[in-house]
């Protein structure tokens, strides 16, 4: 009796480290399915681009996670170009990706998808417009922040229409590690459709990040931090010559 508890305990255990796409916890559920094969391929882990799954008061782990998070930030542009192929089509649903501070407009008849970049910083900023079209009914968008399994992290939903509300700005914080999906759905399908514009931003560094930065510094030979410094302002600055004042 005792050996068929500790299996089936076991065997408990096991299904809930699982991930589960067919039932992740989202208000997105479509838009995760679809994209879930190619998130496992670009994106999870993502949770290690904010140090989440590192202790980052170890120098040498909060140097792993510098390292990885400007590895991904060089890859961003290439990750795009790989995850829309096929998806641009005006009548593909997608989903497609949404790169930081690239608006993407377009028309929606029936649905449109989008994952957004794997949110590495302290605040991201979404922002919505319904630019025009003929469509009557609503656009009703569903915005959610999922974890690497597909849970709900944060959750939104807003209602876009010809006579009523046109825009959306709204500042999420607390949702680092996730990735962002947003769903737009026509409310009625048709040849009239809703034309918009989507506009995704971040800024500010996870406190996860920060904190690895403060430890790499503390801890550097000589002084020197071994994270590699940003852009070099490499405009000339003119010698004095000896005597001139």
């Amino acid at each position: 009796m005792l050996n068929r508890i500790i299996i089936a305990s076991s065997l408990a255990a096991a299904f809930l480290a699982v991930p589960s796409v067919a039932h992740a916890g989202t208000s997105c559920q479509s838009t995760w399915v679809k994209a879930s094969k190619k998130v496992s391929k670009f994106y999870v882990p993502v949770g290690k681009f904010v140090c989440n799954q590192l202790n980052t008061e170890d120098p040498q782990a909060a140097q792993t996670c510098i390292d990885q998070l400007e590895s991904f930030a060089s890859t961003a542009q290439e990750i795009k170009s790989t995850w829309n192929q096929g998806e641009d089509g005006s009548w593909k649903i997608g989903p497609r990706a949404l790169p930081l501070n690239r608006p993407q407009t377009g028309a929606v008849a029936t649905e449109r998808q989008f994952v957004g970049t794997p949110v590495v910083n302290e605040e991201f900023t979404l922002e919505l417009t319904r630019t025009g079209g003929k469509a009557k009914k609503n656009l009703t968008v569903e915005i959610c922040f999922v974890d690497p399994s597909g849970n709900d992290v944060a959750h939104e939903t807003v209602v876009l229409s010809k006579k009523g509300r046109k825009t959306f700005t709204k500042t999420f914080r607390a949702v680092e590690g996730t990735i962002p999906l947003i769903h737009l759905n026509n409310q009625r399908w048709g040849a009239n459709a809703h034309k918009y514009r989507i506009k995704s931003s971040a800024s500010g560094e996870a406190a996860a990040v920060q904190q690895a930065r403060q430890t790499v510094s503390s801890h550097s030979g000589n002084g020197k931090p071994l994270v590699r410094p940003g852009p070099i302002n490499r405009k000339r600055v003119k010698r004095r010559r000896p005597g001139n004042r």
